[in-house]
């Protein structure tokens, strides 16, 4: 049985681990992905203390070196349930189940989309949510982006490095991400800024996207839509714990700690004033000092 078991292996997830290790705990990491989570989504990271402009998927490369380095066991398979038996908690996967005395939830979020009929038909047929990922396919093509945040705004800047032209679609008629970025956007010659405008209906043409209709009448033809409206907490398999909040939040005191007493949340699944990298790894921090001083 081990001491602590976190689930997930972004930033926050991996800070735990090694907090952990040093702490002497004995410690397994889970996660169904690529260490670094939504690390691996980013193009460039320039908001990070000591790493300016790091690539995305290099700082997830980085975070598994160091918990390789140190040895801290970890796994890759999907948690699929949580059982809680008085002290004992039990993590089901896809492979197996692991039994910790102390658990620390770290999922983080996953996308929102705009909710239209056919929009989940066409992932990866013309919809995307990761310009990494998937910008190189839209080599020269028109396309757009949805969203107000800085996300968005540098997604944009991203993609209009491959494209040919870019409509950023904003809902509202105003950003709300980092001004250095919008003020980069608005210089771009090929990003057209459409403001108070949402998309009505994708049109597909051979089951891909060939073009959208906006709900002010105009029609665009575009080869992809890139959506960036915000996160919802990836949460669905904790629901069944009562620790959420009508929103999928996972709740937590100033320890961290859940109502579930050794089962603690850190990261973007918890509620919070700012959610940036270095604060979830300041969460993880606190939550594994918490679990340290009881553990020891």
């Amino acid at each position: 049985m081990y001491d602590l078991i976190v689930i997930g292996m972004g930033i926050g997830g991996i800070t735990a681990g090694i907090y952990a290790k040093r702490g002497n705990l004995n410690v397994l990491l889970l996660d169904k992905g690529t260490p670094g989570g939504m690390l691996n989504n980013i193009e460039t990271i320039g908001n990070y203390p000591g790493l300016p402009n790091v690539k995305g998927d290099d700082f997830g490369d980085k975070l598994l070196e160091q918990v390789k380095d140190l040895e801290i066991p970890y796994k890759f398979e999907e948690v699929i349930n949580v059982e809680v038996n008085k002290d004992i908690k039990k993590v089901v996967t896809s492979k197996g189940s692991y039994e910790c005395k102390y658990l620390i939830i770290a999922t983080g979020t996953k996308p929102k989309f705009l909710g239209l009929d056919n929009e989940k038909d066409l992932l990866g047929r013309g919809i995307s949510t990761c310009a990494t990922c998937d910008g190189a396919f839209y080599k020269d093509k028109d396309i757009a982006v949805v969203g107000s945040g800085s996300s968005a705004l540098q997604e944009s800047l991203y993609l209009a490095k491959l494209c040919h032209k870019i409509y950023l679609l904003n809902r509202k008629n105003r950003f709300k991400g980092e001004k250095i970025l919008e003020s980069k956007v608005k210089k771009s010659d090929n990003i057209e800024i459409i403001y108070e405008v949402n998309i009505k209906e994708y049109r597909e043409t051979d089951g891909k996207i060939s073009s959208i209709i906006l709900d002010n009448g105009k029609t665009l033809e575009v080869a992809g839509v890139f959506i960036y409206i915000g996160y919802k907490p990836n949460t669905d398999i904790f629901t069944n714990l009562g620790i959420t909040d009508e929103m999928g939040y996972i709740k937590v005191d100033e320890k961290y700690e859940t109502s579930i007493d050794g089962v603690y949340a850190i990261g973007d699944v918890i509620k919070k004033n700012v959610y940036q990298l270095i604060t979830a790894a300041s969460d993880a921090v606190y939550a594994v000092s918490n679990i340290t001083k009881i553990a020891n």
